[in-house]
């Protein structure tokens, strides 16, 4: 049986060694997923935008603003940009129609995007954690968790698969 109530040593901000993004487990049993900031462009009064070297076409609203809907170029896929800070994807690049959501801050004087998107919502049994896609599918792992580091688990053999380094973890090291 699958509890909400997650491990508390699960929550907190979560590192990859090599990798730019951060991954966030929640108390709620929300994942997110936040790649690093980009640059951000305008062309065309505002018609493209540049966001980390792809283009976007503009399909509502107007100016040199991400705030409205975009049409990735490359992929077809769909972003809103509300005031809010939040933002929606809609998938069209694998035909799955999944929708994504998230919120996202203008840094470095806007003129880079950053951004943090929701992937899962994250169930367990206390040895099992189980991700469950915007889309229904469920991804299971045995998983382990000390001193800092989570490590997931092939869940029939139990073999590592990757190793999380905690946010906290990490700050306490380069303290020393």
């Amino acid at each position: 049986m699958t509890d909400r109530t997650l491990d508390p040593a699960l929550i907190g901000i979560w590192l990859l060694p090599g990798q730019p993004q951060t991954y966030e487990i929640t108390g709620d049993g929300s994942y997110y997923i936040a790649e690093p900031e980009e640059p951000l462009q305008f062309a065309d009064g505002g018609a493209q935008m540049i966001w980390g070297g792809r283009s976007y076409t503009r399909v509502i609203g107007e100016g040199e603003t991400h705030i409205g809907t975009w049409r990735e170029d490359a992929t077809g896929d769909g972003w809103d940009f509300t005031v809010d800070h939040a933002y929606t994807i809609l998938s069209a690049s694998d035909g799955s129609g999944e929708t994504f959501t998230g919120i996202w801050a203008l840094r470095n004087e806007d003129t880079s995007l950053w951004t943090c998107e929701k992937q899962a919502e994250i169930e367990t049994d206390g040895a099992h954690l189980t991700f469950v896609t915007p889309s229904a599918e469920r991804l299971t792992y045995g998983y382990a968790i000390d001193e800092g580091i989570l490590t997931l688990l092939d869940p029939d053999t139990w073999q590592e698969l990757t190793r999380y380094i905690s946010a906290e973890r990490m700050v306490r090291s380069a303290a020393g």
